[in-house]
């Protein structure tokens, strides 16, 4: 799973996704997903995300939500920068909005050495590869190969 999700991210970087619209990271990360492992990723969604207890009353639960992915139904938590392999699911927190402190704000997919590839949470809408923010990182997902369709 893990070198079918970098083959299909690595072509995005330095290219646009989708400008000006919000919530693009996990848009994004799902269409690598979708691209790697079937269409099943368009929706797949949890109910009991990592980060539900900070979430509001009237905060709903949407597959375009980082913590949409961020359950363990889906894989195991990765808890150290240091402990992703390439092709995990990187998740931050704090990074914008006005949500409570530590909910699960942008996402991308790790590549290795501390870095992840990822399309930017501000409206210049550039996939980029940066190094992973240790002040924003949460967890990261190394989903399950099952959840993997052959392609």
């Amino acid at each position: 799973m893990a070198s079918k999700l970098i083959k299909a991210a690595l072509p995005w970087e330095g290219k646009e996704y989708r400008v000006g619209k919000a919530e693009q990271c996990m848009n994004w990360t799902r269409e690598v997903l979708v691209a790697a492992c079937g269409p099943h990723f368009k929706t797949l969604e949890t109910q009991n995300p990592w980060d539900a207890h900070l979430l509001g009353p009237d905060d709903k639960l949407l597959p375009e939500h980082v913590d949409s992915l961020a359950a363990d139904e889906f894989g195991q938590k990765i808890e150290s920068i240091d402990a992703l392999q390439p092709g995990d699911l990187v998740f931050l927190k704090n990074t914008y909005g006005n949500w409570a402190e530590g909910v699960l704000t942008h996402v991308g997919i790790a590549l290795g050495d501390g870095n992840y590839i990822h399309r930017m949470t501000s409206n210049d809408g550039f996939v980029k590869i940066q190094a992973i923010p240790q002040d924003d990182f949460d967890s990261g997902i190394r989903l399950k190969e099952s959840l993997c369709q052959s392609q």
